[in-house]
């Protein structure tokens, strides 16, 4: 009868033994794959940053032009606004801007 319940012992632990391997392959394997998936989304979202950066740079350019011409805009009616302000615009046709012919 001992060696019989040696042997079922023996038996029992070997059958635990491989219960709990098994268990922990699964678990590995599951947390591997969890690891792995959120690895591809940062990665996706480290893509979708960079280009958000090349857009948000390309906004910033076309903005930062639109900004200097509506300036320079701005600068050169400067003083057709001061005149009009002041009441000393006059009309001028296209013919007082002509150049007079040289004889």
């Amino acid at each position: 009868m001992g060696l019989e319940a040696l042997g079922w012992s023996v038996l029992a632990a070997a059958a635990a033994w491989a219960i709990t391997l098994g268990w922990a392959w699964t678990a590995i394997a599951r947390n591997r794959k969890s690891a792995e998936d959120e690895l591809q989304y940062w990665q996706a979202e480290a893509v979708r940053a960079r280009d958000m950066v090349i857009q948000l740079r390309q906004e910033r350019a076309a903005w930062s032009s639109g900004c200097r011409q509506g300036r320079e805009d701005v600068i050169a009616i400067m003083p057709l606004l001061v005149a009009a302000q002041q009441g000393l615009t006059t009309a001028v046709s296209p013919a007082d801007t002509q150049e007079p012919a040289k004889i």
